[in-house]
């Protein structure tokens, strides 16, 4: 009865629309030719809001060009690994600052070749849970991050209200080994220790 009156409790504290979202800087990746990758995602502090921000003063980088492909529109919670920003092999000591407005309150992430900050494939996976509640487990090894085809043209032209079939194949290698996401006390779902397989999701706004 106790742990049933809690989880009401803690479902009904989880705020579902009216705060912020804060940008993150998730880390970076060298490429062949000795550029890096600067990666960002964010955190959409309501569970239920979905949050549009268009690139501009609310919604921009610095220095250099406002625009670097971060996202305007924003679905609810943690959404990690979500765009790349690329910087010369030069960029140093320097830093690429995202700024994002949102619900009254301005956040900021910093984007730096910090040493601590280096990632790779299996540090993203671990942060999904893949990597189980140690960060490693041993199907890990070897995993391939999955293949997007998609069919046909990427640029199609058609007439307004003509619908347009689209198909997209994905592919994986199987590793790790299918894990189900764990229930959570107050109703919840944590990842620490879950695999949830090859999944394909259109998203349309």
């Amino acid at each position: 009865m106790g742990l049933a009156a809690l989880a009401a409790s803690l479902h009904a504290q989880q705020p579902t629309k009216g705060l912020n979202i804060a940008p993150a800087y998730e880390g970076w990746e060298q490429n062949d030719d000795g550029s890096f990758d600067l990666i960002f995602g964010y955190f959409n502090r309501n569970w239920d809001e979905w949050i549009d921000v268009p690139v501009g003063p609310a919604n921009s980088f610095e220095p250099g060009d406002a625009d670097q492909g971060q996202p305007t529109h924003f679905l609810p919670r943690r959404n990690q690994f979500v765009f790349r920003v690329r910087v010369p092999k030069d960029f140093g000591n320097r830093e690429l600052v995202w700024t994002l407005t949102s619900n009254g309150k301005t956040e900021k992430a910093y984007g730096t070749l910090k040493p601590d900050y280096v990632v790779n494939a299996t540090v993203m996976a671990a942060n999904f849970g893949a990597g189980g509640q140690t960060g490693t487990m041993p199907d890990l090894a070897g995993n391939l991050p999955p293949v997007l085809k998609i069919e046909g043209e990427r640029l199609r032209h058609v007439k307004a209200g003509e619908p347009v079939p689209l198909t997209a194949i994905a592919t994986d290698d199987g590793k790790p080994r299918v894990r189900p996401i764990q229930e959570a006390l107050g109703g919840n779902r944590t990842v620490p220790d879950s695999a949830t397989g090859l999944r394909l999701v259109w998203i349309k706004y």
